[in-house]
C-alpha cells in the first residue's frame, strides 16, 4: 500500500500489467497523460486501448534491462510523444510488465524549434548586392549542422542567384581538422556549381590553426574583415 501511494504521486505514468497484457493497476499520472478514467484502464487488455503498439511486449522476457522508446501517439485528436520504460520483474512466481510514462510533448517541440533556429542560423547567406551574399559562419554545435552546411549553402546559393559568396569567419574562434574537412568539402561544392568563395574575419589564432594543421583551400581568397570583401566584389560588379 506504501508503495502504490508513492506511485499515486508521481508525475510520469506507470502501468502495470500480468504477462497476458491485462491492466492491474495505473496511476492518475498514467490517466492524466492519455485522458482517461481509472474505469476505462483497470482490467482491460492493453491491445484494447491502444490496438497499434507493441510497448508491453518488448519487456517480456527481458528481466535484465529496461526498454526505453520514444513513441508518438494520437490522443484525442491532439498528437503527443511520449518515452516509454518497460520491464518485466516476478512477484509470487508470476510475471508482471512494469510500464513508465513521461510526456515530452513539450520538449520535443522546445527541440524542435530550437534545431530549426539553429539550421536558419546556419544556412543565413545575406544578399549584399546582385549575385554577391555573405554567409556568417556559425559554430557547430549539432552534427546535424554540417549536413545542413554542405547542402543548404550551395541550394541558397543557387536559388537566391548568388555567384560570389563572402564566408565571415567573425564568430569562428578555433578550427581543427574536422572544421577545415568540412570547409573544404562546402566550397569545393560551392565551386562545383560556379560560385566564386572568398573567406573574411579570420581571427589571428583562427589563421594560424589553418597553417599548423595544414588546411589547403585551393582558389578561395581571404580578407582582413568585410569591408574589404565587399569593396573587392563592388568592384567586380
Amino acid at each position: 500500500m506504501l508503495m502504490q501511494n508513492a506511485m499515486d504521486l508521481l508525475d510520469e505514468g506507470v502501468l502495470i500489467s500480468d504477462k497476458q497484457y491485462r491492466i492491474a493497476y495505473a496511476n492518475p499520472a498514467y490517466g492524466r497523460i492519455f485522458e482517461l478514467e481509472m474505469e476505462e484502464i483497470i482490467g482491460r487488455r492493453f491491445s484494447e486501448l491502444y490496438p497499434d503498439s507493441d510497448m508491453l511486449e518488448l519487456a517480456v522476457g527481458n528481466d535484465e534491462r529496461e526498454e526505453v522508446a520514444e513513441k508518438q501517439h494520437r490522443i484525442r485528436g491532439k498528437e503527443v510523444v511520449l518515452e516509454w520504460f518497460t520491464k518485466s520483474f516476478r512477484e509470487d512466481g508470476e510475471v508482471y510488465i512494469l510500464a513508465r510514462v513521461r510526456d515530452k510533448t513539450a520538449e520535443k517541440e522546445k527541440e524542435d524549434r530550437l534545431t530549426y533556429i539553429i539550421e536558419e542560423m546556419t544556412v543565413n547567406i545575406v544578399t549584399i548586392a546582385k549575385g554577391f551574399g555573405l554567409l556568417p559562419l556559425q559554430p557547430i554545435l549539432r552534427e546535424a549542422q554540417k549536413e545542413t552546411l554542405l547542402t543548404r549553402v550551395p541550394a541558397t546559393c543557387q536559388k537566391k542567384q548568388i555567384d560570389r559568396l563572402a564566408i565571415q569567419f567573425a564568430s569562428i574562434t578555433s578550427i581543427d581538422e574536422a572544421w577545415g574537412d568540412l570547409l573544404r568539402r562546402l566550397i569545393q561544392n560551392l565551386q562545383l556549381l560556379g560560385v566564386e568563395v572568398a573567406l573574411a574575419g579570420l581571427r589571428p589564432e583562427v589563421a594560424m590553426q589553418f597553417t599548423n594543421y595544414r588546411i589547403r583551400l585551393d582558389g578561395v581568397r581571404t580578407f582582413r574583415n568585410l569591408q574589404q570583401a565587399t569593396r573587392y566584389y563592388y568592384g567586380q560588379s
